[in-house]
């Protein structure tokens, strides 16, 4: 605001105040009117001060205004501000209580889906349980569910248990009456019946424990009720029972210890075997036991016994309270405990002294049985040299003189025969068949002693090709003679060719001979399978069955009574006039057979025939 202007003295040319006139330069009023004219000038600068203050004071009011306008209008931009913000803050907890709704509803949905899941698993275990469950019902004491175990253990289907008491089930008889189990379980909330005998509906006799309980169960009580059966449990208490009585009443040495060699158990054969009470012995080293010298000896076995090893039938010394040493026999095995750890070890400790002494004595009397087999080996040896001398003897000095005989009495024949009477010339004759008869059983004799000392010579022998060679050689005593001859397929066997050729040469001539009676021979030369006789199986890598080759004929056959004399040398179960021989045909089978480690016999009947079977010791197959 401009100040107002300074009035100046007035004059015609300068009138302060229009209308005025201007005041004459001199004259008596004149300083009056200076005077009033100062005083309103005094008064003009006092309301221009006054004025200015005023000014002064507006403008102050005027800035402070504009800075209450400039504070109001900041305040109003932040109460904008804190108005969006809590509008934000709105939104965001209307936000967050959506998702607290979501949350409590997905909460609500996992409890639910975690109450089904307990549920299911619940019945699974109900299900699965390996003992009976019975569902009951806390007002009646009847069956709501039972589990399919329990189904199974008594034998009644679910049908006919639902709906029943516990009494009125046959098993469940000797329970206590329903009423009383209810209010027991009502009083006390649980029963337990133990050693409660049952029987199955198969009439399976059991032996179980019988727990009932009562629980809260979707805001109903019920009753549930466990049966288990512990028949094998019993019979495991009665074993262990037997087994305690078994070894406090042993008369071997029976003890326990820990790892370190502790003794933690001692039986009375312990106390008869070493002289020490239980007392002395429980809580000390069994080393107390065990020569000085033989200490390493426990170290070994604990060492084996915590790598879970067993140490049997060692043989070895132990000492008596009395100090003296005597033979044991020692078998320690690892006692474990319920999750299969090494705790301990359980020692049978045996008294052989006795054993060892006849031991001494076995040694001694085989040392005195060696020396009398190399004695008698070296006489016997002896006597096959003289064997085989007398052998020699037999084959060359008393068959000259038996070829003599029979040449001589052929020429006697041949040269003089039609100037004998009727009666010399059947005399030379007889005498030709008995030279001849005669070199045929030093034959066999020498055969038959040759076989126990002529090595085997074994290799695969295809035994069909053999059986033809054999018919073809015979074929001379065959013939004039209506014989049919059938050889079935006949398996490979392991032997000697040349002493395998002549048992079929034997059983096949025997059987050519004993069919002569017959108007047509029946031979029949085979193989069969069958087990191996209990007396036969030599062990475990013997198969089951084994290969049995036969002759069968249709000849004179033979009475059964006899059949043990078959095989022996000059044994004969028909005349000599009947059918020739010298008796000592099966033997030589028999010897072959034996040194081949089989077995040979024969079956027959009287005038219907007869089979000789015979094995080869290693002919078995699957």
């Amino acid at each position: 605001m401009k100040p107002p202007p300074i009035l100046g003295p007035a004059n015609s040319k300068n009138p302060l105040i229009p209308g005025l006139e201007p005041l004459p330069a001199d004259g008596p009023g004149l300083a009056t009117r200076i005077e009033e004219a100062e005083a309103r000038t005094e008064r003009a600068e006092v309301r221009t001060e006054e004025a200015e203050t005023r000014a002064q004071r507006a403008e102050a009011r005027t800035a402070h205004a504009e800075t209450r306008i400039e504070q109001a209008e900041t305040r109003s931009e932040q109460a904008k501000t804190r108005t969006e913000q809590a509008k934000a803050r709105t939104e965001q907890a209307e936000m967050r209580t959506e998702q607290a709704e979501t949350r409590s509803e997905q909460a609500e949905t996992r409890s639910e889906q975690v109450i089904q899941d307990s549920e299911v698993s619940y019945r699974r275990l109900f299900e699965a349980a390996k003992e009976g469950i019975l569902i009951l019902d806390i007002d009646t004491g009847r069956i709501d569910d039972v589990n399919p175990f329990l189904i199974e253990l008594l034998g009644f289907s679910r049908d006919e248990m639902l709906g029943k008491t516990v009494g009125e089930l046959n098993p469940f008889k000797d329970i206590e009456d329903n009423q009383a189990m209810l209010e027991r379980l009502q009083a006390t909330g649980f029963v337990r019946y133990e050693d409660l005998p049952l029987q199955a509906r198969d009439g399976r006799k059991m032996e179980v424990e019988f727990v009932s309980n009562v629980y809260e169960s979707v805001g109903k009580k019920v009753i549930q009720c466990n049966i288990r059966d512990i028949t094998e449990r019993k019979r495991t208490e009665m074993i262990s029972f037997q087994l305690a009585a078994i070894v406090a009443s042993s008369d071997d040495a029976i003890i326990g210890k820990d790892l370190r060699g502790v003794v933690t158990s001692w039986n009375a054969g312990a106390e008869r075997e070493f002289g020490y009470t239980a007392s002395e012995m429980i809580g000390h080293s069994i080393t107390r036991l065990i020569p000085a010298e033989r200490h390493e000896e426990e170290v070994k076995i604990l060492e084996q016994i915590a790598r879970g090893k067993s140490v049997r039938n060692f043989e070895t010394m132990r000492s008596r309270k009395d100090g003296s040493i005597f033979n044991v026999s020692v078998t320690v095995s690892a006692i474990k405990d319920s999750s299969g750890k090494v705790v301990g070890a359980s020692k049978v400790v045996r008294d052989i002294t006795i054993r060892k002494k006849a031991e001494e004595t076995i040694h001694r009397l085989n040392a005195e049985l060696e020396q009398r087999v190399t004695q008698r080996t070296a006489e016997l040896e002896a006597a096959n040299k003289e064997l085989e001398s007398f052998s020699y003897s037999v084959s060359h000095d008393l068959r000259a003189p038996l070829r003599a005989v029979d040449g001589f009495s052929q020429a006697v024949l041949e040269d003089y025969g039609p100037q004998l009477p009727e009666e010399g010339r059947r005399c030379l004759q007889t005498i030709r068949e008995g030279a001849q008869r005669m070199g045929t059983l030093i034959d066999d004799l020498l055969t038959l002693s040759r076989l126990g000392r002529l090595p085997l010579s074994k290799r695969a022998v295809e035994t069909g090709d053999l059986v033809r060679a054999v018919l073809e050689d015979l074929s001379s005593q065959r013939e004039g003679r209506q014989i049919e001859v059938s050889v079935a397929e006949l398996p490979v066997c392991q032997g000697d060719a040349v002493l395998l050729k002549q048992v079929w040469i034997n059983l096949l001539s025997n059987a050519i001979k004993y069919t002569r009676r017959r108007e047509k021979a029946v031979i029949e030369v085979g193989c069969k399978r069958q087990p191996i006789a209990a007396e036969d199986h030599a062990g475990p890598e013997k198969k089951a069955n084994e290969d049995v080759y036969f002759v069968r004929d249709n000849g004179t056959g033979f009475d059964m009574r006899y059949a043990g004399k078959l095989f022996g040398v000059f044994q004969r179960l028909h005349r000599e006039e009947e059918y020739e021989g010298t008796g000592v045909g099966l033997a030589i089978v028999q010897r072959i057979v034996q040194r081949h480690g089989g077995r040979v016999w024969g079956e027959a009947e009287e005038d219907h025939g007869a089979t000789f079977y015979f094995t080869l010791g290693g002919e078995y197959r699957p």
